[in-house]
């Protein structure tokens, strides 16, 4: 439906889309993304064969994870057993929740929501690394080899799974989070699901721009504390669940040029990513893309306009969209008063959805 929307574009219409995209980007998206490759400390068993290897193991796979919970480590979200003192930490964090300053009792006080946890590996090694006991997974899929099983055989853990859609969740309805810290946390939650999971941990701060009550007071909602998600799969991503339309709505872009946006983004992922850009930078750093030819511009087909475009050039494009999407939530979570920043969390090579939007509440 999308692509027919475009190709149902005039030539000039078109042109005038790929220009207002790259204006925008250069206008609010440039030198936004910084690169953030963690392997923590905490993570080393799961790479130095010190595990029991009683779960599929792929190494790709297990530096993302250890990424996302590094990130969420420098956040002070998080916590590895060696990181911190027993005796001085986070000072807001615990007078907040008025309990004593041991790192266990801590833990004890911060559950973890995993959006989209498949099979759960990576709370699997938050629980392994970190210690973390409360664990909450919401999946609407069912799934075979999960690492629940593992998970629930320690018994000192609390594991309960979601099977659920995102969008019909309601994390105060949730009796095992009221009134407690929690941190969400996403590894490539496709097109709408990050849109969807913003929403459900931030719906009450959206409409009342609330800061965290003390839980000590008996409050009954859960408190974010901060989240981690993993965005991908953008050309999924719909006007509908988006969370910052007003956001490409003052960029200039109509509701239609939005879905145009979007399938654009698969652009992203049609080349080789550690191939040359013409210019001689990497595609994957490079945004920069070249202005079709004279002779393009006058084509008045748009399928003809496409094809003209080099590979480089179709991937640079679609990592400009992509940028304006996660650029969109990012300015969202700030305006709801969050320390929000994106990050690129893992090298292209290792996956090319290695975009991670990280956020702390206070």
């Amino acid at each position: 439906m999308k692509r027919k929307a475009i190709l149902a574009m005039s030539g000039q219409e078109f042109h005038a889309l790929l220009e207002k995209i790259q204006s925008a980007h250069s206008a609010i998206c440039a030198n936004n993304i910084q690169d953030s490759y963690l392997l923590p400390d905490a993570c080393d068993k799961w790479f130095n064969a010190k595990l029991d290897r009683r779960l599929p193991f792929q190494e790709k796979h297990a530096i993302q994870q250890a990424s996302i919970l590094g990130n969420l480590e420098t956040l002070g979200i998080i916590w590895s057993p060696d990181s911190i003192s027993k005796t001085s930490i986070h000072s807001e964090y615990i007078n907040g929740i008025g309990h004593g300053k041991e790192i266990e009792q801590l833990k004890s006080h911060l559950k973890v929501v995993e959006f989209g946890a498949g099979r759960g590996y990576l709370t699997h090694m938050l629980s392994d690394c970190y210690g973390i006991k409360d664990i909450v997974l919401v999946e609407r899929r069912s799934y075979k080899f999960k690492a629940d099983r593992t998970l629930r055989q320690t018994e000192a853990i609390n594991l309960e799974r979601l099977r659920i859609d995102i969008e019909d969740l309601k994390l105060e309805a949730v009796e095992s989070l009221k009134g407690f810290y929690y941190a969400a946390v996403g590894k490539h939650l496709c097109g709408p699901a990050t849109d969807l999971a913003l929403r459900c941990c931030l719906s009450e701060q959206n409409h009342n721009k609330y800061v965290s009550e003390d839980t000590s007071r008996g409050g009954n909602h859960p408190y974010i504390k901060g989240l981690a998600i993993a965005t991908c799969c953008h050309h999924l991503c719909q006007w509908k669940s988006y969370v910052n339309k007003h956001f490409f709505i003052k960029l200039g872009f109509t509701r239609e040029e939005f879905c145009a946006v979007t399938w654009l983004t698969s652009w992203a992922l049609d080349g080789e990513h550690c191939s040359d850009h013409p210019n001689g930078v990497k595609v994957g750093t490079n945004l920069n893309v070249c202005k079709p030819t004279e002779d393009a511009a006058n084509v008045h087909d748009v399928g003809n306009i496409i094809r003209r475009f080099k590979p480089a050039e179709r991937a640079v494009l679609g990592l400009k969209c992509k940028e304006l999407l996660d650029t969109g939530r990012l300015i969202w979570l700030r305006e709801l008063g969050l320390n929000a920043k994106l990050v690129n969390y893992v090298p292209a090579k290792v996956s090319p959805e290695n975009r991670l939007l990280l956020a702390s509440n206070g």
